[in-house]
């Protein structure tokens, strides 16, 4: 049953979001009183009695607003609905019967997709009865759970699992994922970019600085090799982050950096590289992973021959090691070398993963100990005697040598340089630790 999707529909602050978390069991999706919190599709994936499936937490459902942000989200239940092979319609047990209940139920309906209707805050038995006010969505029977306790929520799930369709496979099944992040700061266009490389509206993308709050994921073929993209909220500075539901956005996009292979981080071409932008990258390269700078809005820019150059040597003064890692200068809305960005995270993600011979790393040192020998320190002779790659993705080597203690930071930086150059590592994190012989 591995990769069936189940949709959450309903509503605003019906209980998508606990539910949603109650099923897959961790905080993945940010639970508010806020009505609205949720506004993307997000993901998660569920075992159950020996089944797995996945789950999508959609945003609350307001068929007749016109409100930019509102529209959006209608747009994207309706994408989850499109995707789902079962549909959870989840109403509120402690409320009366809403025309929107009305609308989504017609939708659902008319679908012709198996569906569930779960009411909710059902917490205690002498509620049960508000259920069977839900008949008249012509549903069904009605199955009254209470998410936040996890009241009767294993019945909720039996009834999935007896509902879904078994047997359907997708092009995702039993395969390795290239897990690639898009982050960055609000409004750079990470869910234009995620878009247009997968050519559909996934991500909603509006000129609304944060409107992304929660990670999306979706798939793209790529040479014989499937990307997951994540798509995640914009990371701002702790100081503006002015309410807790910011916040946990920001943790869980750290998060997707924690998880991901490649990160692709981009800037705003107008704005420059900013100190937020450097921390970002710094989290990514203390993470090991693989790093593809993406300038966007590029096209904004008024330019001469100098420009690229003179932009890639303004963010190297600002820091120093991003002189190793791939800039690429695109235009999302102009589709300007949009091609480059998967041959670049594809380069980057094979240079993560090489493993280089013990022996080739030892004809390597006793040329770059040649070319520049290590300097005397506190009268000691420094030698390193050999070297071996100890780790991949990310990448550490371990150099064996008579005093690791004394080795300065100058030489290490230039063997790591070194090392870039001789075995082609551009865009990969390099750790190497200095061990006694």
């Amino acid at each position: 049953m591995a990769n069936l999707t189940v949709a959450i529909i309903g509503r605003p602050n019906t209980g998508k979001s606990t539910l949603f978390n109650r099923l897959v069991g961790k905080q993945q999706s940010i639970v508010s009183p806020v009505e609205g919190v949720t506004r993307d599709r997000v993901y998660g994936q569920v075992e159950w009695t020996g089944n797995t499936f996945n789950v999508i937490d959609t945003g609350g459902y307001l068929p007749d607003s016109d409100q930019v942000i509102e529209k959006s989200v209608r747009r994207q239940a309706e994408f989850a609905i499109d995707e789902a092979d079962l549909l959870i319609l989840l109403v509120d047990g402690r409320g009366e019967v809403t025309s929107s209940d009305k609308t989504l139920a017609d939708i659902i309906l008319k679908s012709s997709k198996p569906f569930v209707l779960a009411v909710n805050k059902v917490d205690e038995n002498s509620l049960e009865i508000n259920a069977h006010n839900f008949y008249e969505l012509g549903m069904g029977e009605p199955f009254d759970i209470a998410a936040s306790s996890g009241r009767k929520v294993g019945d909720l799930l039996d009834e999935i699992v007896a509902r879904l369709p078994i047997g359907k496979k997708t092009p995702f099944d039993d395969i390795d994922l290239i897990n690639l992040a898009i982050v960055g700061m609000p409004n750079v266009g990470k869910s234009s970019l995620m878009n247009a490389l997968l050519d559909e509206e996934k991500s909603i993308v509006t000129d609304i600085a944060g409107t992304t709050r929660d990670s999306v994921d979706s798939y793209l073929k790529y040479y014989g090799k499937t990307f997951r993209l994540i798509d995640t909220a914009g990371l701002r500075r702790k100081a503006k982050i002015g309410d807790s539901i910011e916040f946990y956005s920001s943790v869980r996009t750290y998060r997707v950096i924690d998880e991901s292979d490649v990160a692709i981080v981009m800037i705003d071409a107008s704005k420059g590289f900013g100190n937020q932008d450097q921390s970002i990258v710094r989290y990514v390269l203390d993470r090991g992973k693989g790093l593809v700078l993406i300038i966007n809005k590029w096209d904004l820019i008024e330019k001469d021959t100098h420009s690229m150059r003179n932009f890639k040597q303004n963010i190297q003064d600002q820091f120093r090691d991003m002189e190793h890692y791939p800039n690429i200068f695109i235009s999302v809305l102009t589709k300007q070398r949009l091609g480059k960005v998967m041959e670049t995270a594809q380069m980057v993600y094979d240079n993560r993963l090489k493993e280089i011979s013990t022996s080739n790393l030892n004809d390597f040192v006793e040329r770059a100990m040649y070319q520049y020998p290590p300097p005397a320190v506190k009268g000691k002779v420094l030698k390193i005697k050999y070297a071996t790659q100890v780790h991949s993705a990310p990448t550490v080597f371990a150099f064996f040598s008579n005093y690791p203690e004394l080795f300065p930071v100058a030489y290490q930086r230039y063997l790591k340089n070194q090392l870039r150059k001789t075995f082609e590592l551009d865009g990969v994190p390099i750790k190497i630790s200095f061990r006694k012989k």
